[in-house]
Protein backbone atom coordinates (compact mmCIF):
# COMPACT_ATOMS: atom_id res chain seq x y z
CA UNK A 1 0.00 0.00 0.00
CA UNK A 2 1.28 3.46 -0.87
CA UNK A 3 1.93 5.80 2.04
CA UNK A 4 0.30 9.20 1.70
CA UNK A 5 3.66 10.99 1.56
CA UNK A 6 5.23 8.52 -0.88
CA UNK A 7 5.17 10.83 -3.89
CA UNK A 8 7.74 11.93 -6.44
CA UNK A 9 7.00 15.21 -8.17
CA UNK A 10 9.04 16.82 -10.93
CA UNK A 11 12.00 18.57 -9.27
CA UNK A 12 11.73 16.55 -6.06
CA UNK A 13 14.67 14.50 -4.72
CA UNK A 14 14.88 11.92 -1.93
CA UNK A 15 17.80 10.24 -0.13
CA UNK A 16 17.50 6.55 0.68
CA UNK A 17 18.97 3.06 0.34
CA UNK A 18 19.34 1.18 -2.94
CA UNK A 19 18.86 -2.59 -3.09
CA UNK A 20 19.89 -4.03 -6.45
CA UNK A 21 19.32 -7.73 -5.78
CA UNK A 22 22.94 -8.69 -6.47
CA UNK A 23 24.66 -10.88 -3.85
CA UNK A 24 28.05 -9.13 -4.06
CA UNK A 25 26.88 -5.51 -3.67
CA UNK A 26 26.27 -3.78 -0.33
CA UNK A 27 23.41 -1.48 0.48
CA UNK A 28 24.36 2.03 -0.51
CA UNK A 29 22.80 5.45 0.05
CA UNK A 30 21.64 7.07 -3.21
CA UNK A 31 19.67 10.09 -4.36
CA UNK A 32 16.35 9.53 -6.15
CA UNK A 33 14.97 12.41 -8.19
CA UNK A 34 12.43 13.13 -10.88
CA UNK A 35 13.22 15.44 -13.77
CA UNK A 36 11.09 16.58 -16.69
CA UNK A 37 12.47 13.69 -18.73
CA UNK A 38 12.92 10.74 -16.38
CA UNK A 39 13.25 9.29 -12.89
CA UNK A 40 16.92 8.93 -11.93
CA UNK A 41 19.15 7.75 -9.10
CA UNK A 42 22.65 9.04 -8.38
CA UNK A 43 25.11 6.50 -6.94
CA UNK A 44 28.36 7.64 -5.24
CA UNK A 45 31.48 5.51 -5.55
CA UNK A 46 35.24 5.49 -4.91
CA UNK A 47 37.65 4.97 -7.77
CA UNK A 48 39.58 1.78 -7.15
CA UNK A 49 39.29 -2.00 -7.22
CA UNK A 50 37.26 -2.18 -4.02
CA UNK A 51 34.20 -0.22 -5.22
CA UNK A 52 32.24 -2.28 -7.72
CA UNK A 53 29.71 0.45 -8.60
CA UNK A 54 32.27 2.37 -10.64
CA UNK A 55 32.30 -0.45 -13.21
CA UNK A 56 28.61 0.09 -14.02
CA UNK A 57 29.62 3.43 -15.53
CA UNK A 58 32.82 2.37 -17.30
CA UNK A 59 31.63 1.90 -20.86
CA UNK A 60 34.57 2.37 -23.20
CA UNK A 61 37.18 1.93 -20.44
CA UNK A 62 39.66 -0.93 -20.75
CA UNK A 63 40.89 -2.54 -17.50
CA UNK A 64 44.26 -4.28 -17.72
CA UNK A 65 43.31 -6.99 -15.23
CA UNK A 66 40.10 -7.81 -17.12
CA UNK A 67 40.56 -7.18 -20.86
CA UNK A 68 37.78 -9.63 -21.77
CA UNK A 69 35.38 -7.95 -19.30
CA UNK A 70 34.41 -11.25 -17.69
CA UNK A 71 35.57 -10.84 -14.06
CA UNK A 72 33.16 -8.09 -13.07
CA UNK A 73 29.71 -6.77 -13.81
CA UNK A 74 29.95 -3.82 -16.20
CA UNK A 75 26.30 -2.85 -16.42
CA UNK A 76 23.62 -2.10 -13.82
CA UNK A 77 20.81 -4.56 -13.10
CA UNK A 78 17.57 -3.92 -14.93
CA UNK A 79 15.49 -3.49 -11.75
CA UNK A 80 16.47 -1.65 -8.55
CA UNK A 81 14.51 -1.06 -5.33
CA UNK A 82 14.69 2.20 -3.39
CA UNK A 83 13.69 2.69 0.27
CA UNK A 84 13.56 5.79 2.43
CA UNK A 85 11.51 7.24 5.31
CA UNK A 86 8.65 8.08 2.91
CA UNK A 87 8.25 4.56 1.56
CA UNK A 88 9.48 2.31 -1.23
CA UNK A 89 9.85 2.84 -4.97
CA UNK A 90 10.40 0.07 -7.52
CA UNK A 91 12.61 1.20 -10.40
CA UNK A 92 12.36 -0.84 -13.61
CA UNK A 93 14.30 -0.62 -16.87
CA UNK A 94 17.65 0.98 -16.01
CA UNK A 95 20.07 2.72 -18.34
CA UNK A 96 23.25 4.71 -17.71
CA UNK A 97 22.78 8.43 -18.40
CA UNK A 98 26.01 9.92 -17.03
CA UNK A 99 28.88 9.84 -14.58
CA UNK A 100 31.72 12.03 -13.34
CA UNK A 101 34.90 11.56 -11.35
CA UNK A 102 36.97 13.91 -9.15
CA UNK A 103 40.55 12.83 -9.78
CA UNK A 104 43.20 13.20 -7.11
CA UNK A 105 42.82 12.90 -3.38
CA UNK A 106 39.96 10.58 -2.52
CA UNK A 107 38.96 10.11 -6.21
CA UNK A 108 35.24 10.33 -5.53
CA UNK A 109 32.79 9.76 -8.34
CA UNK A 110 29.11 9.39 -9.02
CA UNK A 111 27.02 7.71 -11.69
CA UNK A 112 23.46 8.32 -12.80
CA UNK A 113 20.88 5.77 -13.86
CA UNK A 114 17.53 6.60 -15.45
CA UNK A 115 14.56 4.23 -15.45
CA UNK A 116 11.66 3.52 -17.76
CA UNK A 117 9.25 3.01 -14.85
CA UNK A 118 8.95 4.00 -11.19
CA UNK A 119 6.29 2.21 -9.11
CA UNK A 120 5.43 4.02 -5.90
CA UNK A 121 4.90 1.64 -2.98
CA UNK A 122 6.36 -1.44 -4.69
CA UNK A 123 7.76 -3.85 -2.10
CA UNK A 124 10.45 -4.86 -4.59
CA UNK A 125 11.18 -3.77 -8.15
CA UNK A 126 11.74 -7.36 -9.27
CA UNK A 127 8.02 -8.07 -8.75
CA UNK A 128 7.29 -5.71 -11.65
CA UNK A 129 9.69 -7.12 -14.21
CA UNK A 130 6.43 -8.20 -15.88
CA UNK A 131 2.83 -7.20 -15.13
CA UNK A 132 -0.51 -8.78 -14.34
CA UNK A 133 -2.49 -5.57 -14.55
CA UNK A 134 -2.29 -2.05 -15.97
CA UNK A 135 -4.95 0.63 -15.91
CA UNK A 136 -4.67 4.04 -17.51
CA UNK A 137 -6.68 7.23 -17.53
CA UNK A 138 -6.79 9.18 -20.81
CA UNK A 139 -7.93 12.75 -21.35
CA UNK A 140 -11.51 12.78 -22.64
CA UNK A 141 -12.09 9.03 -22.30
CA UNK A 142 -15.10 9.37 -19.99
CA UNK A 143 -16.73 11.93 -22.30
CA UNK A 144 -16.01 9.81 -25.38
CA UNK A 145 -17.60 6.75 -23.79
CA UNK A 146 -20.48 8.70 -22.23
CA UNK A 147 -20.72 6.55 -19.11
CA UNK A 148 -21.00 8.30 -15.75
CA UNK A 149 -20.97 7.16 -12.14
CA UNK A 150 -22.53 10.37 -10.81
CA UNK A 151 -26.23 11.18 -11.14
CA UNK A 152 -27.67 14.50 -9.95
CA UNK A 153 -31.36 14.97 -9.09
CA UNK A 154 -32.53 18.55 -8.55
CA UNK A 155 -35.59 19.60 -6.56
CA UNK A 156 -37.23 23.00 -7.11
CA UNK A 157 -39.71 25.01 -5.08
CA UNK A 158 -43.06 26.15 -6.44
CA UNK A 159 -41.41 29.48 -7.22
CA UNK A 160 -38.83 27.71 -9.40
CA UNK A 161 -35.94 28.07 -6.98
CA UNK A 162 -33.47 25.24 -6.53
CA UNK A 163 -34.05 23.72 -3.09
CA UNK A 164 -31.83 20.66 -3.07
CA UNK A 165 -29.58 18.46 -5.16
CA UNK A 166 -29.33 14.73 -4.55
CA UNK A 167 -26.03 13.29 -5.75
CA UNK A 168 -25.81 9.55 -6.25
CA UNK A 169 -22.54 7.73 -6.93
CA UNK A 170 -22.80 4.16 -8.15
CA UNK A 171 -20.31 1.79 -9.70
CA UNK A 172 -21.06 1.13 -13.35
CA UNK A 173 -20.62 -2.19 -15.12
CA UNK A 174 -17.27 -2.60 -16.81
CA UNK A 175 -17.39 -2.54 -20.61
CA UNK A 176 -15.63 -5.51 -22.18
CA UNK A 177 -13.69 -4.34 -25.22
CA UNK A 178 -11.47 -7.21 -26.33
CA UNK A 179 -10.51 -10.70 -25.18
CA UNK A 180 -6.84 -9.82 -25.50
CA UNK A 181 -5.57 -9.19 -21.95
CA UNK A 182 -9.25 -9.01 -20.88
CA UNK A 183 -9.38 -5.37 -22.00
CA UNK A 184 -12.15 -3.34 -20.38
CA UNK A 185 -13.25 0.22 -19.77
CA UNK A 186 -13.89 0.74 -16.06
CA UNK A 187 -15.38 3.73 -14.31
CA UNK A 188 -13.99 4.52 -10.85
CA UNK A 189 -15.03 7.23 -8.45
CA UNK A 190 -13.98 8.59 -5.10
CA UNK A 191 -15.04 11.32 -2.70
CA UNK A 192 -13.60 12.94 0.38
CA UNK A 193 -12.42 16.14 1.96
CA UNK A 194 -11.50 18.85 -0.51
CA UNK A 195 -8.42 21.09 -0.53
CA UNK A 196 -10.16 23.90 1.35
CA UNK A 197 -12.12 24.04 4.62
CA UNK A 198 -15.69 22.75 4.44
CA UNK A 199 -15.09 21.37 0.94
CA UNK A 200 -15.99 17.92 -0.34
CA UNK A 201 -14.53 16.64 -3.60
CA UNK A 202 -16.12 14.08 -5.93
CA UNK A 203 -14.03 12.73 -8.80
CA UNK A 204 -14.78 10.26 -11.58
CA UNK A 205 -12.22 8.41 -13.63
CA UNK A 206 -12.73 6.29 -16.71
CA UNK A 207 -9.81 3.92 -17.26
CA UNK A 208 -8.54 1.45 -19.80
CA UNK A 209 -7.98 -1.76 -17.86
CA UNK A 210 -5.98 -4.87 -18.79
CA UNK A 211 -5.63 -7.77 -16.34
CA UNK A 212 -4.32 -11.34 -16.79
CA UNK A 213 -3.56 -14.21 -14.43
CA UNK A 214 -0.16 -14.96 -15.95
CA UNK A 215 2.08 -11.90 -16.02
CA UNK A 216 3.07 -10.56 -19.44
CA UNK A 217 5.54 -7.92 -20.57
CA UNK A 218 5.03 -4.19 -20.24
CA UNK A 219 4.95 -3.93 -24.02
CA UNK A 220 2.06 -6.41 -24.19
CA UNK A 221 -0.03 -4.05 -22.06
CA UNK A 222 1.07 -0.91 -23.92
CA UNK A 223 0.00 -2.50 -27.20
CA UNK A 224 -3.57 -2.08 -25.92
CA UNK A 225 -3.38 1.15 -23.91
CA UNK A 226 -1.50 3.29 -26.44
CA UNK A 227 -3.83 2.41 -29.34
CA UNK A 228 -6.84 3.38 -27.18
CA UNK A 229 -5.24 6.75 -26.46
CA UNK A 230 -4.50 7.16 -30.17
CA UNK A 231 -8.11 6.31 -31.05
CA UNK A 232 -9.27 9.25 -28.94
CA UNK A 233 -6.68 11.44 -30.64
CA UNK A 234 -8.06 10.53 -34.06
CA UNK A 235 -11.67 11.03 -32.96
CA UNK A 236 -10.98 14.50 -31.52
CA UNK A 237 -7.89 15.33 -33.60
CA UNK A 238 -6.20 16.69 -30.52
CA UNK A 239 -3.00 15.65 -28.76
CA UNK A 240 -4.81 13.94 -25.89
CA UNK A 241 -2.53 12.37 -23.31
CA UNK A 242 -2.47 9.83 -20.52
CA UNK A 243 -3.40 11.35 -17.17
CA UNK A 244 -2.31 8.49 -14.91
CA UNK A 245 -1.19 4.86 -14.84
CA UNK A 246 -1.52 2.20 -12.13
CA UNK A 247 -0.02 -1.28 -12.12
CA UNK A 248 -0.60 -4.57 -10.31
CA UNK A 249 1.52 -7.69 -9.85
CA UNK A 250 0.48 -10.91 -8.16
CA UNK A 251 4.04 -11.06 -6.74
CA UNK A 252 3.34 -7.86 -4.78
CA UNK A 253 -0.22 -8.23 -3.44
CA UNK A 254 -1.99 -6.13 -0.85
CA UNK A 255 -0.90 -7.43 2.56
CA UNK A 256 -2.11 -6.86 6.11
CA UNK A 257 0.23 -6.52 9.09
CA UNK A 258 0.14 -10.28 9.66
CA UNK A 259 1.72 -10.77 6.22
CA UNK A 260 -1.34 -12.31 4.59
CA UNK A 261 -2.11 -11.48 0.97
CA UNK A 262 -5.50 -9.94 0.17
CA UNK A 263 -5.67 -9.60 -3.61
CA UNK A 264 -4.39 -6.94 -5.98
CA UNK A 265 -2.97 -3.65 -4.92
CA UNK A 266 -2.91 -1.02 -7.63
CA UNK A 267 0.17 1.17 -7.33
CA UNK A 268 0.82 4.54 -9.02
CA UNK A 269 3.22 4.43 -11.96
CA UNK A 270 5.50 7.24 -13.10
CA UNK A 271 6.85 7.01 -16.64
CA UNK A 272 7.84 9.35 -19.44
CA UNK A 273 7.56 6.63 -22.08
CA UNK A 274 3.89 7.34 -22.71
CA UNK A 275 3.99 11.14 -22.62
CA UNK A 276 1.86 11.62 -19.52
CA UNK A 277 0.19 15.01 -19.13
CA UNK A 278 2.01 17.41 -16.82
CA UNK A 279 -0.79 19.99 -16.81
CA UNK A 280 -4.42 19.77 -15.76
CA UNK A 281 -6.32 17.31 -18.00
CA UNK A 282 -8.16 18.76 -20.99
CA UNK A 283 -11.93 19.04 -20.70
CA UNK A 284 -13.87 18.01 -23.79
CA UNK A 285 -17.51 17.67 -24.71
CA UNK A 286 -19.01 15.00 -26.95
CA UNK A 287 -19.43 17.38 -29.91
CA UNK A 288 -15.65 17.71 -30.19
CA UNK A 289 -15.34 14.09 -31.36
CA UNK A 290 -15.94 13.07 -34.96
CA UNK A 291 -17.22 9.77 -33.60
CA UNK A 292 -17.82 8.44 -30.08
CA UNK A 293 -17.92 5.05 -28.41
CA UNK A 294 -21.66 4.97 -29.09
CA UNK A 295 -20.92 5.13 -32.83
CA UNK A 296 -18.45 2.23 -32.94
CA UNK A 297 -19.06 0.20 -29.77
CA UNK A 298 -16.75 -2.38 -28.15
CA UNK A 299 -16.32 -4.16 -31.49
CA UNK A 300 -15.08 -0.95 -33.08
CA UNK A 301 -12.47 -0.45 -30.36
CA UNK A 302 -11.31 -4.03 -30.88
CA UNK A 303 -11.10 -3.43 -34.62
CA UNK A 304 -8.97 -0.35 -34.03
CA UNK A 305 -6.49 -2.28 -31.88
CA UNK A 306 -6.30 -4.87 -34.65
CA UNK A 307 -5.80 -2.11 -37.25
CA UNK A 308 -2.93 -0.71 -35.21
CA UNK A 309 -1.18 -4.04 -35.49
CA UNK A 310 -2.02 -4.62 -39.17
CA UNK A 311 -1.31 -1.08 -40.44
CA UNK A 312 1.25 0.09 -37.88
CA UNK A 313 3.71 1.49 -40.44
CA UNK A 314 1.03 3.69 -42.00
CA UNK A 315 -0.92 4.68 -38.92
CA UNK A 316 2.15 5.71 -36.90
CA UNK A 317 3.12 8.66 -39.15
CA UNK A 318 -0.48 9.83 -39.51
CA UNK A 319 -1.40 9.73 -35.82
CA UNK A 320 2.10 11.04 -35.13
CA UNK A 321 1.24 14.31 -36.91
CA UNK A 322 -0.18 15.46 -33.59
CA UNK A 323 3.28 15.16 -32.03
CA UNK A 324 5.03 17.28 -34.70
CA UNK A 325 4.87 20.40 -32.59
CA UNK A 326 6.94 23.19 -34.09
CA UNK A 327 7.63 21.30 -37.35
CA UNK A 328 7.11 22.97 -40.71
CA UNK A 329 4.06 22.47 -42.90
CA UNK A 330 6.34 20.73 -45.41
CA UNK A 331 7.35 18.20 -42.74
CA UNK A 332 3.69 17.55 -41.90
CA UNK A 333 2.80 17.05 -45.57
CA UNK A 334 5.75 14.71 -46.14
CA UNK A 335 4.59 12.57 -43.25
CA UNK A 336 1.04 12.56 -44.67
CA UNK A 337 2.35 11.24 -47.99
CA UNK A 338 4.33 8.48 -46.28
CA UNK A 339 1.35 7.40 -44.19
CA UNK A 340 -1.08 7.31 -47.12
CA UNK A 341 1.34 5.41 -49.33
CA UNK A 342 1.97 2.79 -46.67
CA UNK A 343 -1.69 2.25 -45.74
CA UNK A 344 -2.64 2.11 -49.43
CA UNK A 345 0.03 -0.50 -50.09
CA UNK A 346 -1.30 -2.70 -47.28
CA UNK A 347 -4.87 -2.22 -48.51
CA UNK A 348 -3.89 -3.37 -52.00
CA UNK A 349 -2.36 -6.54 -50.55
CA UNK A 350 -5.46 -7.07 -48.40
CA UNK A 351 -7.59 -6.81 -51.56
CA UNK A 352 -5.83 -9.87 -53.00
CA UNK A 353 -2.83 -8.45 -54.82
CA UNK A 354 0.55 -10.07 -54.36
CA UNK A 355 3.43 -8.02 -52.96
CA UNK A 356 4.92 -7.90 -56.43
CA UNK A 357 1.69 -6.55 -57.90
CA UNK A 358 1.31 -4.02 -55.08
CA UNK A 359 4.92 -2.90 -55.59
CA UNK A 360 4.10 -2.14 -59.22
CA UNK A 361 1.28 0.24 -58.30
CA UNK A 362 1.91 3.97 -58.38
CA UNK A 363 1.82 6.31 -55.41
CA UNK A 364 -1.54 7.63 -56.65
CA UNK A 365 -2.95 4.09 -56.90
CA UNK A 366 -2.05 3.53 -53.26
CA UNK A 367 -3.67 6.80 -52.16
CA UNK A 368 -6.83 5.91 -54.09
CA UNK A 369 -6.98 2.60 -52.24
CA UNK A 370 -7.65 4.73 -49.15
CA UNK A 371 -9.97 7.32 -50.71
CA UNK A 372 -12.05 4.61 -52.41
CA UNK A 373 -13.38 3.75 -48.97
CA UNK A 374 -14.27 7.35 -48.07
CA UNK A 375 -15.38 8.90 -51.40
CA UNK A 376 -19.09 8.58 -50.63
CA UNK A 377 -18.90 10.46 -47.33
CA UNK A 378 -16.40 13.24 -48.01
CA UNK A 379 -17.61 16.87 -48.02
CA UNK A 380 -15.19 17.62 -50.90
CA UNK A 381 -14.20 16.00 -54.20
CA UNK A 382 -12.11 12.84 -54.01
CA UNK A 383 -10.51 13.49 -57.42
CA UNK A 384 -9.62 17.09 -56.54
CA UNK A 385 -8.11 15.94 -53.26
CA UNK A 386 -5.97 13.19 -54.81
CA UNK A 387 -4.66 15.49 -57.53
CA UNK A 388 -3.92 18.24 -55.02
CA UNK A 389 -2.17 15.85 -52.62
CA UNK A 390 -0.05 14.37 -55.42
CA UNK A 391 0.96 17.81 -56.67
CA UNK A 392 1.95 19.16 -53.26
CA UNK A 393 3.58 15.99 -51.95
CA UNK A 394 5.79 15.78 -55.04
CA UNK A 395 6.69 19.45 -54.70
CA UNK A 396 7.73 18.91 -51.08
CA UNK A 397 9.59 15.67 -51.81
CA UNK A 398 11.47 16.65 -54.98
CA UNK A 399 13.69 19.72 -55.16
CA UNK A 400 13.30 20.03 -58.95
CA UNK A 401 9.55 20.71 -58.61
CA UNK A 402 8.10 24.20 -58.32
CA UNK A 403 7.80 25.62 -54.80
CA UNK A 404 4.29 24.71 -53.57
CA UNK A 405 1.75 27.35 -52.62
CA UNK A 406 1.50 27.59 -48.83
CA UNK A 407 -2.27 28.09 -48.78
CA UNK A 408 -2.90 25.12 -51.03
CA UNK A 409 -0.56 22.97 -48.94
CA UNK A 410 -2.51 23.92 -45.83
CA UNK A 411 -5.81 23.12 -47.53
CA UNK A 412 -4.74 19.68 -48.75
CA UNK A 413 -3.12 18.88 -45.40
CA UNK A 414 -6.40 19.36 -43.55
CA UNK A 415 -8.31 17.49 -46.23
CA UNK A 416 -5.89 14.58 -45.77
CA UNK A 417 -6.59 14.63 -42.04
CA UNK A 418 -10.32 14.45 -42.66
CA UNK A 419 -10.02 11.63 -45.20
CA UNK A 420 -7.93 9.66 -42.72
CA UNK A 421 -10.40 10.19 -39.86
CA UNK A 422 -13.32 9.21 -42.09
CA UNK A 423 -11.45 6.06 -43.18
CA UNK A 424 -10.92 5.11 -39.54
CA UNK A 425 -14.58 5.71 -38.61
CA UNK A 426 -15.80 3.54 -41.49
CA UNK A 427 -13.30 0.77 -40.75
CA UNK A 428 -14.52 0.70 -37.15
CA UNK A 429 -18.09 0.05 -38.30
CA UNK A 430 -19.70 3.52 -38.20
CA UNK A 431 -22.55 3.84 -40.69
CA UNK A 432 -21.89 5.90 -43.82
CA UNK A 433 -24.72 8.34 -43.22
CA UNK A 434 -23.56 8.99 -39.66
CA UNK A 435 -20.01 9.59 -40.88
CA UNK A 436 -21.30 11.95 -43.56
CA UNK A 437 -23.35 13.91 -41.03
CA UNK A 438 -20.50 13.99 -38.53
CA UNK A 439 -18.09 15.32 -41.14
CA UNK A 440 -20.52 18.10 -42.02
CA UNK A 441 -20.62 19.23 -38.38
CA UNK A 442 -16.95 18.72 -37.58
CA UNK A 443 -14.69 21.66 -36.76
CA UNK A 444 -11.98 20.44 -39.16
CA UNK A 445 -14.46 20.52 -42.05
CA UNK A 446 -15.39 24.09 -41.15
CA UNK A 447 -11.71 24.98 -41.26
CA UNK A 448 -11.36 23.31 -44.67
CA UNK A 449 -14.26 25.32 -46.06
CA UNK A 450 -12.73 28.51 -44.76
CA UNK A 451 -9.43 27.67 -46.48
CA UNK A 452 -11.24 26.72 -49.69
CA UNK A 453 -12.99 30.08 -49.75
CA UNK A 454 -9.70 31.90 -49.14
CA UNK A 455 -7.87 30.06 -51.93
CA UNK A 456 -10.81 29.92 -54.35
CA UNK A 457 -10.37 26.16 -54.71
CA UNK A 458 -13.06 23.46 -54.32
Amino acid sequence: MVAKDNILEVGQSRIGLMVDGLPDTPRVAVKLERTERSVEITIPFLEGDEDIYQYWFSSGIMYGDDPERTKRRYEPPRDISFYDALGSVGLVGSRVVGSRMTWGGSALGEGRLAFDYAILGASTAEAFHSLNGLRSEVEGLGTWIGLRSLAAEQEFSDEGRLQSVNLRLSSTTAIRVQRRLNTEFQSNWRYGAGPGPDETTISERMQVHTRVQKAVTWEDHWEVHIPVRNLLRVAAWRRLQFVSHEVASTRDPLRTLDGRAHGDQWLPLITQRTGMATKAPAKLNATEFLFTFGDVGPRGVGRWIALCNRYERGLTPLVGLLDLQGASLEAHLAQVGIGYETIGYELLISSGLSKRQADAKSWEDRVRAVTAVTASVLPFSEDEFVARLRRNYRAVKHADNAVPDAQEMLLVYWQAIQVFRAWVALRLGMKEQRVRNALERDQVTRHIRSLSAATGQP
